[in-house]
This record gives structure tokens, C-alpha cells and sequence, in this order.
């Protein structure tokens, strides 16, 4: 039980079950190509496939859903031949091309905002939440139960760095002795 602790669900209903299971996104993705194939030669669903391998690469990983998006490409190519193409090889072959580029942007992008927004909920998580800190010295007890100084415990979880000063509240409730010394003696050796 010394594993990460648990995270929270997510907000967004992508990022939850089904949609997050990359065998329910596989299924989902060859019923598109079925559909794709069962619409006949001259109804095209292509723009479907971005839903399963967009839904890939936010879940799954960029390099899982690139396979997917190659591996619909060539059904639907295939696709095209067994209903026939109504124009040449070489315009079906670029129109292959051209939506495997297409799709393979649209993963990119999908899969590096993925990225980035897990990256932004990792650096919102790591100071978030209730902190047991002590009333009289103000340390703070970490996961381990161990107690650490506050600046160790946010400088070891954030970018954060500390430095030190005293406030004028503090000098005056803390060392207006010492503040009040100094005139004095000064005014005691001007005397002599």
C-alpha cells in the first residue's frame, strides 16, 4: 500500500470507463469501418474514425492510436476495391494518403494535449489538499508520517524556492528588545 495515492476521477467522461479501455475503443473503431463498409460505394464515413483514435491518443497513448489510425486507413482503402472505385488507382491512392495525413495530425494533437493537460493536473495535484501542519513550529507531516520543515516540504514538491526575512509584526513582537538595545547603547557610550 506504499503505491501513489489514488487518483481522483477525472472530470471529463472521456477520460472514464469505456472510453478510456483500449479494447472498447478497438471495437468502436471496427463498427466505424463496418458501418463505412455496410453505407455502400458512394456514402463515406471516414471523419468517423477521428472518434475511436481520438479517443485513443487522450486515453491510450500516441503510438497506440497512430496504429489505429493506419490501421483504418487501409480498411478503408480496401473498402474503396471491394465496392469498386468510381475513379483510378492513382486518385484512390492519394486520397488514402491524404486522409492518413489528416488523421495522423489530428492523433498528434490530440495525443500531445493529452499529454500536457496529465502534466498540468501533476503539478496542480502535488500541493493540493489538506496539510497537517503543526500549530506551534509549522512543519508539515508528509505521506510517510514524517514531519518536515515547510520549506523542504514545497521546495521537494514544486519549483518553489524560499527565501527568509522578517516581517515588521515579527521584529517588533520577537526582538524589540534587542531593537530597543541598540539606541540605548549608543546613547549610553555618547554619554561618557
Amino acid at each position: 500500500m506504499n503505491g501513489p495515492p489514488p487518483q481522483p476521477p477525472s472530470e471529463y467522461f472521456f477520460e472514464r470507463y469505456p472510453w478510456n479501455d483500449r479494447r472498447v475503443l478497438f471495437v468502436i473503431a471496427l463498427l466505424m469501418a463496418c458501418s463505412d463498409f455496410l453505407a455502400g460505394p458512394v456514402v463515406f464515413f471516414p471523419f468517423l474514425f477521428v472518434i475511436p483514435v481520438a479517443l485513443m491518443a487522450w486515453n491510450c497513448g500516441l503510438r497506440t492510436a497512430l496504429w489505429l489510425g493506419a490501421v483504418l486507413c487501409v480498411i478503408r482503402f480496401c473498402v474503396q476495391f471491394a465496392w469498386g472505385i468510381p475513379y483510378t488507382f492513382h486518385v484512390a491512392v492519394i486520397n488514402a494518403v491524404l486522409r492518413l495525413v489528416i488523421l495522423f495530425l489530428i492523433t498528434f494533437l490530440c495525443g500531445k494535449l493529452s499529454e500536457q493537460t496529465q502534466a498540468l493536473r501533476a503539478r496542480v495535484r502535488t500541493l493540493e489538499g489538506l496539510l497537517p501542519t503543526c500549530a506551534h513550529c509549522k512543519d508539515i507531516r508528509d505521506e510517510n508520517g514524517e514531519w518536515q520543515q515547510i520549506e523542504e516540504y514545497v521546495a521537494s514538491r514544486s519549483e518553489a524556492r524560499f527565501t527568509h526575512g522578517i516581517c515588521p509584526k515579527c521584529v517588533t513582537k520577537h526582538f524589540s528588545d534587542v531593537m530597543n538595545l541598540k539606541p540605548e547603547t549608543h546613547d549610553a557610550d555618547a554619554g561618557q
